[in-house]
């Protein structure tokens, strides 16, 4: 995981979402899922990349999310708020459900996760404080960011990287982790 920038409220987000749930925030019935009306402006917001995996999420996958940071079994009243949003894949959601332990992107700071690039599995960073080494690890562990889809799919684009197929610009926009990773390791072009 890296560092997620909140990003504004689309400016129909009010009428297309909000106002929609008020109605059901008065119930107790079932939560209609109007957030699905903000996907494509939830992936547009956060250029394509899953907040738990850091990959980009392929339109037209039917794999993109709204993630409810806190869950709205639990928050109702966020049930409908923007910034309760993270955009994820399907599968980081459905691992995330409803557990409040996982790190908020919004929170985490960049060196909490590492990559190590022998393996491409996600560790703690170096020198993190004990409870915060802790956190990201459970995190980790939560979210099962060491699954091997998840390696396959580092492996791929690390090995494209490293044959030529990708340049550093995209590994950037689609795997941002990774490149973050390569910077940090002292392995990235001098340009970058």
């Amino acid at each position: 995981m890296i560092h997620v920038d909140p990003q504004p409220e689309p400016a129909d987000f009010d009428a297309r979402v909000r106002q929609k749930g008020k109605e059901d925030l008065q119930g107790t019935d079932e939560l209609r899922p109007h957030w699905r009306h903000c996907i494509p402006q939830l992936w547009q917001a956060y250029r394509g990349i899953c907040a738990y995996s850091c990959l980009h999420i392929p339109r037209g996958t039917g794999a993109m999310s709204v993630d409810h940071l806190l869950p709205k079994s639990k928050q109702r009243a966020l049930a409908y708020e923007w910034n309760n949003y993270r955009l994820a894949c399907s599968r980081m959601n459905a691992r995330k459900n409803a557990f409040e332990e996982v790190l908020d992107p919004f929170e985490v700071q960049d060196g909490w996760f590492a990559l190590d690039l022998s393996t491409l599995q996600v560790t703690p960073g170096a020198g993190l404080a004990a409870p915060i080494q802790q956190r990201v690890q459970d995190t980790i562990d939560r979210l099962d960011l060491n699954d091997d889809e998840f390696i396959t799919a580092r492996t791929a684009y690390y090995d494209s990287y490293r044959d030529g197929d990708l340049t550093f610009r995209h590994l950037r926009k689609h795997f941002p982790f990774l490149a973050m990773e390569l910077i940090r390791q002292g392995l990235a072009p001098k340009d970058s």
